[in-house]
């Protein structure tokens, strides 16, 4: 069995390979996109692999929450994502899109 996973926009499980993952490696601070390549350390997110779904996670701070993780009252954050994102990587991001003109509660069936 594939691992699942949640997409910050939609919310919606998907497999894992059918996401795009985008990782901040704790050691120097920034957020990559995972290509698959090379095995990425640290705090990840996963996004659909359609437009509306990309812009609903860069819109708001769902990706910079789910990077940051869990606050716990009393203790500072270790973690600090550096937001908005680099242009750079928002590109990549955007380029890994497949479906662009349907969002994820469109395509899921009705049971």
């Amino acid at each position: 069995m594939l691992p699942t996973r949640l997409c910050v926009a939609c919310r919606s499980k998907k497999e894992q390979k059918d996401l795009i993952r985008l990782t901040y490696d704790y050691r120097n601070g920034e957020v990559t996109l995972h290509t698959g390549d090379k095995h990425l350390s640290g705090r990840s997110c996963y996004i659909c692999r359609n437009k509306t779904c990309v812009d609903q996670a860069l819109k708001g701070t769902r990706i910079k929450g789910a990077l940051d993780g869990r606050k716990v009252k009393g203790r500072p954050n270790t973690r600090s994502v550096r937001f908005p994102l680099e242009p750079q990587l928002i590109q990549l991001v955007y380029r890994e899109c497949t479906d662009t003109g349907k969002t994820c509660q469109n395509t899921l069936s009705k049971e």
